[in-house]
């Protein structure tokens, strides 16, 4: 009653009975429904992907999946409003594949406290390492599993304990896929710690680390995509040879401008030689994958707000072997800028990843899904999405 003598009623409370709904909504999708539409097959959104090879010469598939249950959740208080992403059963999933028989043999379940941010999958030797950062709840992760029985052989206690660097413990941890490097944040102040894998070397820092490479030197051969005439959206391919440490010295002044970089780094540098390797032009191209036997580029139709993409087979002769259209690749890698940041070129090419292992060739794009295509023609072999 009011002063009037009036009935005053309760303020409705829509706002947080409807958020309630949701949640419970959310959480039993996640819990019962979702297991069921997804029953057999890969369940979450890719993350990551690492390939091993067989001794028969075949190759297993590892796929890392986020397989929380995750929401958008805002919080409105006087004078603030935030919208941050949250998970139920924050969880991620680990699966063995065999692209030949087509079928999971494997599924591994990782807890996680939070949602899960910056994680990573490479092959180490016999086993396939997991790494992931700290956000919020989460503290950083190093999980090894031995790529024969799925059994976890290390952790990030194990991994901490076997170098007197980490003693203090982790903040912090990173894979750089183009170096094969981790670099860690430890609890006494110690920043950008650079981990070698293949080496199992801990250097002071990135620089130091970049610092020693730049002193091989061995014979080397690269490819490399160069600016036609300084248009950065116009891509030539050149194979540059001559001794590793000169290719890493001067690999961006050769990747701004090749053959004029050349006539001054060829006085200089004994035995540095490049060759222009075919007369196609790769529009924004960007070289995933490079051996011995070639390279694989993904670059774009046209400049536009809207491109499709294409993925080129190049051998170690210039010759372009197949190309696989957009048509053949998932629809979520065309540029449409349109939709938003996430669509457009430069925010979807650091989520494409190439491997490549003997015939296998595959394509990964993060939180969409992973493909095979035969190395010989071209030809996909499987989808996984």
């Amino acid at each position: 009653m009011n002063s009037m003598g009036k009935s005053v009623l309760p303020p409705k409370r829509y706002g947080a009975y409807a958020g309630l709904a949701t949640l419970l909504l959310v959480i039993f999708g996640g819990f019962f429904l979702y297991p069921l539409l997804t029953a057999g097959g890969i369940k979450g959104d890719v993350i990551d992907c690492a390939i091993v090879p067989q001794k028969d010469g075949t190759n297993r598939l590892w796929i890392l999946t986020d397989g929380s249950l995750s929401y958008i959740s805002s919080t409105k208080t006087p004078g603030h409003y935030s919208v941050g992403r949250k998970c139920v059963s924050c969880k991620a999933w680990l699966y063995e594949y065999d692209p030949v028989g087509g079928k999971i043999l494997r599924k591994i379940k990782i807890p996680y406290d939070d949602v899960i941010m910056n994680a990573s999958l490479f092959c180490d030797g016999d086993t396939i390492c997991q790494v992931s950062d700290a956000y919020h709840k989460n503290v950083p992760k190093i999980l090894n599993y031995d790529v024969n029985t799925g059994a976890l052989v290390g952790d990030t206690a194990s991994f901490t304990s076997r170098h007197p660097e980490l003693a203090a413990g982790i903040v912090k941890i990173r894979y750089d896929k183009e170096n094969d490097t981790l670099s860690l944040d430890t609890k006494d102040g110690k920043t950008d710690l650079t981990y070698a894998i293949k080496e199992k070397k801990f250097y002071p820092s990135y620089p130091r680390y970049l610092e020693e490479k730049r002193k091989d030197s061995s014979d080397a051969q690269m490819f490399i995509l160069s600016e036609e005439n300084g248009q950065d959206t116009r891509k030539l391919l050149y194979a540059v040879q001559g001794k590793r440490c000169d290719i890493l010295w001067n690999k961006s002044r050769l990747e701004a401008n090749c053959e004029e970089s050349m006539k001054h780094l060829s006085r200089r540098y004994e035995g540095l030689g490049v060759k222009r390797l075919n007369n196609s032009i790769f529009l924004r191209g960007s070289i995933y994958q490079q051996d011995g036997d070639g390279t694989l580029i993904i670059s774009v139709n046209q400049i536009d707000r809207k491109a499709d993409r294409i993925l080129t087979c190049v051998n170690r002769d210039g010759k372009i072997k197949w190309t696989v259209p957009q048509s053949k690749m998932f629809k979520e890698m065309k540029i449409d800028e349109d939709k938003g940041y996430y669509s457009s070129f430069g925010g979807s090419s650091n989520k494409i990843k190439v491997l490549r292992s003997g015939n296998l060739v595959l394509l990964m794009l993060e939180g969409v899904g992973v493909m095979g295509f035969d190395y010989a023609t071209g030809k996909k072999q499987f989808t996984l999405d």
